[in-house]
């Protein structure tokens, strides 16, 4: 049985749309947490403290995030509009940007990774989420813009050099690229679309059914996914035609001028490297005492970033027995306050690890 429930409409023109929801502890495999999440998230307060249940609460948090946010906003949106206009941004977008640059502006943050021909379709429904959440805070006198994160940092190529869809004979095709053109560890932003993305293109186009959208669909697609480009900027433009006139914002954290606007924050998460990793290893073991389980691989010798080797592959760091930190074969080891040193003065060289990124998140975003 389905559930009926209340949309944020943007117009009460609008509303004679009816929202049916499918519960997900219908749908195998999900976790516990997750599920206890969904049923009430202030059950969960011990390990989500700023939870709220219902999104009209959100403008509650509103004066917190405000206060904390420390980050040049100036510079951070020279930086977004730079490269939202690269790739063909228009006036709802700048616009945006340019709302955020008031102090008293919140920003609604999703993101997925630069997958091949956007991804999985719920890529799309992530960043309208955070579209249609941004509206709704601006209805309610919370002014918000939407911010789309793309994981460019990620470095797992297979998890995104592939598209899958319902071809012309309804039955469920893909197309790739090949893995060559990623070195390993190299982060997927990076990866320089070749000719062979060509023969992806004429492949897709030739299994999809043929509609009255086909050659505007593939005009958007040729458009976008060239050969010289890299995967960010490819997954960006294409992300930028379709959803641009929501006054979606797209952010690429390779970008080197918010590299350096993260700089402190690399630099004091280095520092107390130690401290992190002590305290992300007690949080795991916490949530397995709750009847959950670990949502990282926890260990007191992690670092919470990746260093990046002079072809710009990522390796892990790791702490030695005598305290100092490393990577995997290397020949030197670190102190902490070396390292944090190196990320202050050289934050190209870092990019942060699973439990620090919603971390940069919120210091480069005033994240509501």
């Amino acid at each position: 049985m389905s559930t009926v429930e209340t949309a944020c409409y943007s117009t009460p023109e609008e509303s004679g749309l009816r929202v049916e929801t499918l519960s997900f502890d219908r749908i195998p495999h999900q976790t516990r947490l997750f599920l206890d999440y969904l049923r009430d998230p202030l059950t969960l307060r011990r390990f989500y403290p700023s939870a709220v249940r219902f999104h009209h609460e959100l403008p509650s948090r509103a004066q917190g995030v405000l206060a904390a946010y420390k980050t040049d906003r100036n510079a951070l949106c020279d930086a977004l509009e730079n490269m939202n206009a690269a790739w063909g941004a228009g006036k709802e977008t700048l616009a945006n940007i340019g709302l955020l640059r008031d102090s008293d502006c919140l920003a609604v943050v999703s993101g997925q990774q630069a997958g091949l021909f956007t991804g999985p379709l719920y890529t799309i429904y992530k960043a309208l989420s955070a579209v249609k959440l941004a509206g709704c805070l601006s209805q309610r006198n919370t002014k918000a813009v939407p911010v789309f994160w793309i994981a460019t940092e990620d470095h797992d190529f297979p998890e995104v050099a592939k598209a899958e869809f319902i071809s012309r004979d309804c039955r469920l095709a893909s197309v790739d690229v090949s893995s060559g053109l990623h070195k390993e560890g190299q982060p997927v932003g990076l990866v320089v679309l070749d000719d062979s993305i060509n023969a992806a293109l004429d492949r897709l186009i030739e299994l999809l059914p043929n509609s009255e959208f086909t050659s505007d669909l593939e005009a958007l697609l040729r458009g976008s996914w060239k050969p010289g480009r890299s995967y960010g900027e490819a997954f960006a433009r294409m992300m930028t035609s379709l959803l641009g006139h929501y006054g979606l914002i797209f952010l690429d954290p390779l970008d080197e001028k918010l590299k350096k606007l993260a700089a402190p924050l690399y630099g004091q998460s280095a520092l107390h490297a130690y401290e992190i990793a002590r305290a992300v290893e007690t949080r795991s073991q916490q949530l397995e005492e709750a009847g959950y389980h670990a949502q990282v691989m926890a260990s007191a010798n992690s670092f919470p970033l990746f260093m990046h080797d002079a072809e710009g592959a990522r390796h892990a760091v790791s702490r030695t027995d005598d305290g100092k930190y490393k990577t995997k074969n290397a020949q030197s080891a670190y102190t902490a306050d070396q390292l944090a040193e190196l990320a202050r003065t050289e934050p190209e060289r870092f990019s942060p690890n699973v439990t620090l990124r919603a971390v940069v998140h919120d210091y480069l975003l005033p994240t509501i």
